[in-house]
């Protein structure tokens, strides 16, 4: 039997934190720059107490504890339950619920937040998914002023992509990595403020908002 996205996190979820480390400490895909890019994110989203922050693939926690030190309200989300655990234990301050992005949302969701930020979530889906996500949260979970911010997988442009499948062919999964040259465009067709930067030879972070200026 097949194991659902769900489970396949659920099991990666005890390692998680120490494949991270290894990764970022080597340089290698697909989490080199790790830290950087939560860094960015975080200084992107302009951090301060009080801020109401929804943070979307909260995983063990890393991220969810960045913010929560400096003061922010933070609901944090994750489709695999044991990936929660692990952040309810990492960062008791916050509060977390599973969900589904691309499914329906439960009540706690259905508010509007200063700040939506994510980590190493969105390569998860395909373009089309991303947008219709992204525009969903800009116009009914975004306040006024607030921006999204996402650090992620990502490449400047297809060949950039496709050198590092060369080079890490071990380790690569075909998933839908940010390809700024293809996915900055669409964005701002959509209707959405955009803009990208390259952290790492494999991490970026966008910051998205509802408009372009």
């Amino acid at each position: 039997m097949s194991l659902n996205p769900a489970q396949n996190f659920d099991r990666w979820a005890a390692d998680y934190d120490r494949d991270v480390r290894q990764s970022d400490a080597d340089e290698s895909f697909p989490f080199a720059g790790y830290a950087r890019v939560l860094d960015s994110v975080v200084g992107l989203a302009e951090a301060r107490p009080g801020l109401s922050l929804l943070e979307l693939g909260s995983g063990t926690g890393s991220l969810t504890a960045r913010f929560a030190a400096l003061g922010c309200d933070v609901l944090g989300t994750d489709f695999s339950a044991e990936m929660l655990a692990r952040a309810r234990l990492h960062v008791p301050a916050a509060r977390f619920v599973q969900v589904d992005l691309l499914g329906d949302w439960p009540p706690e969701l259905n508010r509007r937040f200063d700040r939506v930020a994510s980590t190493y979530t969105f390569h998860e889906f395909d373009l089309p998914a991303k947008i219709q996500l992204l525009r969903r949260l800009a116009s009914d979970h975004l306040a006024p002023d607030g921006r999204i911010v996402i650090g992620d997988i990502g490449f400047p442009d297809a060949p950039a992509r496709d050198a590092a499948r060369r080079q890490w062919a071990d380790q690569w999964d075909e998933e839908f990595y940010w390809i700024a040259d293809e996915a900055i465009p669409a964005l701002r067709a959509a209707g959405l403020g955009a803009s990208y930067r390259q952290i790492s030879v494999c991490g970026c972070v966008l910051l998205i908002t509802p408009a372009a200026a």
